[in-house]
């Protein structure tokens, strides 16, 4: 697969999080998202799993295969976010969620929000789901509740995977629970809105808000990439405006 192509007719619309967010919705967004599914099964040995951050197998995209994604981001999105869009830098990769809830990191239950790699940029995000069972979860956007106490945890993290969990245990009812996926309002976060998934979907949305994969049945989890929770992410880096 030498590029991935975007469908010059997908219809776009506009969700609103909170008072300062939106999310944009582009449904039907590429020309053959099967041939991208198809890209993923015959790569799959190439995919690795992840230590920390994300909850199952990544696999990098190469820059010339995103040339058209990243002309639609520019175009599109530049417009509903207001920035500059010659200086849209991004990082892609095929993603499927896998681990069950037992073997979740610590702040992999939990939201989270984009790290900032330097103050005179901001973070973006898009998503494209990629499989048809719409129970395996779209994504959820949240507003933190205990910010400073996560923030703190995260530090933990970055000094030594897994040493934030007696942390957290003492100052949260939730890790004194069986593990499992962020799927509503708890004691850290508030729920405030949740795109469901839907096949050829693209979802772009600023990475500063908390937000997590919303998958309310990790059961269905699979390590198949035809039915799994199979996802193409973007992550851009963009001068405001």
């Amino acid at each position: 697969m030498t590029s991935i192509a975007v469908n010059p007719d997908a219809s776009v619309d506009v969700r609103q999080i909170d008072s300062e967010n939106n999310c944009v919705i582009v449904d039907d967004f590429l020309s053959d998202p099967h041939a991208l599914v198809e890209f993923a099964t015959t790569s799959g040995k190439e995919f690795e799993l992840q230590d920390i951050g994300y909850p199952g197998l990544l696999y990098d995209v190469p820059d010339e295969m995103m040339v058209e994604v990243q002309r639609f981001l520019r175009a599109t999105m530049s417009r509903q976010f207001s920035f500059f869009k010659g200086d849209l830098r991004t990082s892609n990769y095929l993603s499927m969620a896998t681990l069950p809830p037992a073997k979740l990191a610590p702040l992999q239950r939990l939201c989270h929000s984009d790290p900032k790699q330097r103050p005179d940029r901001r973070n973006y995000a898009g998503l494209v789901y990629l499989f048809d069972n719409e129970e395996l979860g779209g994504t959820g956007f949240y507003r933190w509740k205990e910010r400073e106490l996560i923030e703190r945890a995260t530090a933990m993290e970055i000094d030594s995977a897994g040493s934030s969990l007696e942390f957290l245990k003492k100052h949260l009812q939730m890790y004194r629970e069986e593990p499992r996926y962020m799927t509503g309002s708890n004691e850290v976060a508030e729920l405030l809105l949740e795109i469901p998934a839907r096949f050829n979907r693209l979802i772009f949305y600023s990475g500063d808000i908390p937000h997590s994969a919303h998958i309310p049945r990790p059961e269905l989890l699979s390590t198949d990439f035809s039915k799994g929770r199979l996802t193409l992410n973007c992550f851009a880096s963009v001068r405001p405006r």
